[in-house]
């Protein structure tokens, strides 16, 4: 997002909300110019961009106890833990029963150390956001903590479809800027600069199954 804003030479304050609630803001206030990580097919008023980023949404869960997990019927029987919404954006809507448990918690921080501790046995969520988050977590262990344990092999598994997201602008001429913009930086290689910079240092984690990086 910053590239794009360098490349259009734009400037902005960033606003960080809940997901769900950013989108309600932008519709319901008129504070804001636009309105990031839409999903794609959501209609809200203004105008959109095409799809900028995509989020790959998939199973992390702990081998040494749980799984194989490579497909949605995996899941059946187990406890996860998915972000706000998750539920309907997953398209788990019809699939809750087959859990033991199925819980949304906004704190994604919150999902790692559930599943650190035990509490439940997988998480579904974006891979690359799941791997930092766990990374942070490993890194700021709280007194007498002892997890992860010695066994514990994490993995991530996109089991679920690489989702598009879209930025909405109240002005239209701004949202075809934006799309001009970002095919620039397209063509010239930068968006797989910046994809590569973040995501490689987690592959032994994603294992190169992350947005086929």
């Amino acid at each position: 997002m910053n590239a794009v804003l360098e490349a259009c030479g734009w400037e902005a304050e960033f606003v960080y909300q809940p997901f769900g609630r950013h989108i309600r803001t932008f519709r319901d206030l008129t504070a804001a110019d636009a309105v990031m990580t839409v999903p794609l097919s959501l209609d809200i008023p203004g105008f959109s961009t095409s799809a900028y980023i995509w989020y790959h949404n998939g199973a992390f869960y702990n081998a040494s106890v749980a799984g194989p997990i490579t497909t949605i019927d995996d899941l059946a029987g187990l406890r996860a833990v998915t972000f706000q919404n998750g539920i309907d954006i997953l398209r788990l809507s019809d699939r809750v029963d087959e859990f033991e448990l199925l819980l949304e918690v906004t704190d994604q921080t919150i999902h790692a150390r559930m599943q650190l501790m035990g509490r439940v046995d997988v998480i579904l969520a974006d891979g690359l956001v799941v791997a930092t988050l766990d990374r942070r977590i490993r890194s700021d262990r709280r007194f007498g903590e002892s997890w992860p344990k010695e066994l514990d092999d994490f993995v991530f598994y996109p089991v679920f479809n690489p989702t598009p997201y879209k930025v909405v602008f109240r002005s239209e001429e701004l949202a075809s800027q934006f799309d001009e913009c970002f095919d620039r930086l397209s063509a010239k290689g930068r968006i797989v600069e910046i994809n590569s910079k973040h995501i490689d240092q987690y592959q032994e984690l994603l294992l190169h199954r992350y947005l086929g990086f």
